[in-house]
């Protein structure tokens, strides 16, 4: 795969985008209260953590009195840009760990992160942070928890393991699983969220798969493809920068993310059902639709869902930034 070296100007603009994003949410920081031991053991739904840390059960409340996986899922929405721009390998073991312990038995204590995993994610993320003018957790006090050796703890991982989000990559083969097959074959990384490495994009899809099943939204698939590896589409010559230094990139434009539109369509459609699916979380705010340009802003005389000539029978258009066109569903 043939990759390009990001420029500075780039990742700057791409860091600011990303964390403006996300931070319009207020940090908001919890006590750090006494454990108490639950009786149950349930299965980890929050999208940070489930299918992506070294364990699939949870109890609750954990120590900062929560008593659902909806009150998690808002405490941890704030550090969900640190996770996806790859500043540790040990920051969502943490994060999760922390929030969503182990569940190691109905009657026993749950597993917290150990003391060095929390150190470890602190030390490499600490200079990020600093950068986006938020300190580490006032109640993230790695002194507090259980060193690796009492193997009652989620150790760390060595850092490094993972390929960290340093190059571009633009209209190339979409090697996602869930994307294989959509008549829009090429994508560009890193996405809107800095995240570049595709074995832990398709993990983390991974988990809205049975959503896709349930067939709530035809366009489902079409719009996660899009979020997590935005398209690129056929353009003008000379359009994009890109085009004019590459010449395989001649008639594309390399970074095309769903429009408002499709995003709200699939809201409406499939946010019950993951609901229910998820005993009661939000839809994910990775989709929330304020993240997306609007079709109708980027074509004012037009104003409903269907790009000029189109059928929306056959599919969603999917750009914003150039003409619409339609994709035929199977």
């Amino acid at each position: 795969m043939e990759t390009i070296l990001l420029s500075t100007r780039f990742k700057v603009q791409m860091v600011c985008i990303s964390f403006s994003m996300f931070f319009v949410m207020v940090m908001t920081s919890d006590s750090v209260g006494e454990t108490i031991v639950s009786s149950r053991c349930e299965p980890v739904r929050v999208p940070m953590c489930q299918g992506l840390v070294q364990y699939n059960a949870t109890k609750l409340p954990n120590k900062f009195g929560h008593t659902t996986q909806s009150q998690v899922y808002w405490a941890l929405q704030p550090w969900w840009p640190f996770v996806d721009a790859g500043c540790s390998d040990n920051l969502r073991n943490f994060l999760c760990s922390l929030y969503l312990p182990k569940c190691v038995g109905d009657d026993q204590e749950p597993h917290y992160p150990c003391v060095e995993t929390c150190k470890k994610a602190k030390v490499k993320c600490k200079k990020l942070m600093r950068l986006q003018n938020t300190k580490w957790g006032k109640d993230f006090k790695c002194a507090k928890l259980l060193p690796k050796d009492s193997h009652r703890c989620i150790k760390p991982e060595r850092e490094g393991k993972k390929k960290q989000n340093k190059e571009q990559v633009l209209c190339q083969k979409n090697p996602l699983p869930m994307c294989q097959g959509i008549p829009l074959p090429l994508g560009s990384l890193p996405n809107i969220f800095l995240q570049g490495d595709p074995n832990e994009i398709a993990q983390e899809m991974r988990q809205y798969q049975s959503l896709v099943d349930s067939g709530c939204s035809k366009k489902l698939q079409v719009f996660l493809c899009g979020v997590y590896m935005p398209y690129c589409v056929d353009g003008q010559p000379g359009q994009t920068d890109a085009s004019r230094e590459h010449k395989n990139l001649v008639n594309k434009i390399p970074f095309v993310l769903p429009c408002k539109e499709l995003c709200q369509e699939v809201y409406d459609q499939c946010s019950g059902e993951y609901q229910q699916r998820t005993h009661g979380l939000p839809w994910p705010a990775k989709f929330h639709c304020h993240r997306f340009s609007a079709y109708a802003d980027r074509y004012p005389s037009n104003t409903t869902t269907t790009p000029p000539g189109g059928d929306d029978e056959k599919g969603p258009y999917v750009p914003c930034t150039m003409p619409p066109f339609n994709i035929k569903e199977n």
